[in-house]
């Protein structure tokens, strides 16, 4: 098993050789999500251990959608801010392109703009570091990615696009299996608990799990069967403990980035 936790140990130990940023990291939180709430208490934990001030706000699902924009404008602007992520998913009640668009590009540290420069997305950046520290060439190979979605799947469908032989997508929960069985790379977010099994893959395939849900005996899975597939491949992330503390240094690096330019 790949040891994200680990790899993300390892990023941080090299930005603690930079400067500290003297700006803040502003999230902010619509309604109450225990996911979200996860991912948030993991990246306060890393700001805490850089010494970074890590400035959450959380706003009530009861406002409007334009108060939550201008809050998230007003959270955005401070000059002693460096940074901002708007935690997703929001709720359903929200639009969050509006919400989003409210981030200056130069404080968008997820990149969900698609336009900060000198910084990848956590999602694809995540997957760049993984592939690297695997010594693994895209070139040639054929990836698939299962549940394209806004925050993971879509960003990481854009970088690795022209980076391998072939690419396919698949939506959540949805999945060809002769197809995916040719597969040299399989990168999965669809919070199907235990979707891929050891009889959809090949040999030797890479597994980037993305995937987060609650199994039948209601712990924290992955998209990923761990029993099956690990029969099979050398390389798989285990949930928890792989993509995720991942993400968040990946995350962090951004933030490095567009406080230090």
């Amino acid at each position: 098993m790949i040891d994200g936790k680990a790899l993300a140990h390892k990023i941080v130990q090299e930005l603690k050789l930079l400067p500290v940023p003297k700006k803040k990291l502003a999230a902010v939180l619509v309604g109450d999500n225990k996911f979200s709430r996860s991912f948030l208490a993991q990246k306060a934990k890393t700001a805490k251990e850089l010494g970074i001030i890590f400035d959450l706000h959380e706003l009530p699902a009861t406002m409007t959608q334009s108060q939550v924009e201008k809050e998230v404008k007003k959270i955005a602007g401070k000059r002693n801010v460096g940074g901002v992520v708007v935690q997703l998913p929001l709720p359903t009640q929200y639009l969050r392109e509006p919400i989003l668009a409210q981030i200056p590009i130069e404080k968008d540290v997820d990149d969900l703009n698609g336009m900060t420069r000198g910084i990848l997305p956590p999602a694809p950046g995540s997957i760049k570091r993984f592939l690297h520290e695997l010594n693994v060439d895209l070139k040639g190979k054929r990836a698939v990615v299962i549940g394209p979605g806004f925050l993971i799947g879509k960003p990481i469908v854009i970088w690795l696009t022209g980076l391998c032989l072939k690419l396919t997508t698949w939506g959540k929960g949805e999945f060809d299996e002769r197809a995916l069985k040719e597969a040299d790379l399989i990168i999965t977010a669809t919070g199907v608990p235990k979707l891929i099994r050891g009889e959809h893959i090949k040999e030797n395939a890479i597994i980037i799990d993305y995937g987060y849900g609650t199994g039948d005996d209601g712990k924290l899975t992955g998209d990923v069967d761990m029993a099956s597939c690990l029969k099979k491949t050398p390389f798989i992330t285990p949930t928890p403990g792989g993509t995720g503390p991942m993400v968040v240094a990946q995350l962090f690096q951004n933030f490095y980035h567009l406080t230090q330019k």
